[in-house]
């Protein structure tokens, strides 16, 4: 935690900025096929924007127009800056299946992967990729064993809930010393992907209410820097720290931040 800020006030991750072409649509699957719930006494920027939340992070859907682009994004985590948002569910199998009959586009069928959670990926209506998790996972080098084990006793309801950010970075000491070090988001552990050619590594920051899953790899990423992509970009595009005063940032690898929590 930054030392010039008490534990009370220590910053979060609290609010994630999301554009969609369509303000409607974009409630319509959020609320009825991902259970999230509109905050209708919530303050609201200018503009057609929602908050909606499931849990303690709040999604802001703001609405950009028929002309909203991907900003660059690609489907792929060797390009950097935001990748997907992860949601937590007792059973992902039956969750897919139930998406798929509503016609979504899944992006990949549940698979058990590296850190004993099966995982599965899909699209919101403006092609954000989401990601369900089932399972808590099992770090291979652990940071904090009070936050592991506080994560592991949780408990997936029958709705999704949601459980994290994850971003691509170029340089992780740069990552670590803008999250954790200015921040106080602590390391909770780190799972490698032994023999991928990238060298892929996932590290876990406790981020407040949420979890900050880091991409890194001993290769090159390709850049992707959303602070200049303009106001038209659909998907995650700004995440919200809940923290005193109020300041636009920019994190490695060109994430927009902005520090002043729930407007």
């Amino acid at each position: 935690m930054p030392a010039d800020l008490p534990e009370s006030l220590s910053p979060g991750l609290r609010r994630i900025e999301i554009g969609c072409r369509d303000l409607d649509r974009s409630l319509d699957f959020y609320q009825r096929l991902l259970g999230f719930q509109l905050l209708p006494d919530a303050p609201r920027p200018a503009g057609r924007s929602r908050l909606l939340s499931h849990g303690t992070v709040v999604l802001e859907l703001v609405e950009v127009g028929a002309d909203g682009n991907q900003g660059g994004w690609v489907n792929d985590d060797l390009q950097g800056g935001i990748r997907h948002l992860g949601m937590k569910v007792a059973g992902v199998d039956r969750q897919i299946k139930r998406l798929e009959d509503a016609g979504v586009t899944v992006l990949s069928q549940p698979l058990d992967v590296l850190g004993d959670v099966r995982i599965a990926f899909f699209l919101d209506p403006d092609g954000a990729r989401l990601e369900f998790i089932q399972g808590n996972l099992g770090y291979q080098q652990i940071s904090s064993p009070e936050l592991a084990a506080a994560e592991a006793a949780q408990v997936a309801g029958d709705e999704p809930r949601f459980d994290h950010v994850a971003v691509t970075v170029a340089d992780l000491p740069a990552a670590l010393g803008f999250w954790r070090d200015r921040f106080g988001f602590e390391v909770i552990g780190e799972i490698r992907h032994h023999g991928d050619p990238g060298g892929f590594l996932m590290t876990y920051l406790q981020a407040g209410p949420a979890v900050l899953e880091v991409f890194s790899f001993d290769v090159p990423i390709v850049p992707n820097d959303l602070s200049t992509s303009g106001p038209a970009v659909l998907g995650p595009r700004r995440l919200v720290l809940d923290a005193p005063g109020e300041q636009q940032l920019i994190a490695p690898d060109g994430v927009p931040v902005t520090i002043g929590g729930l407007r």
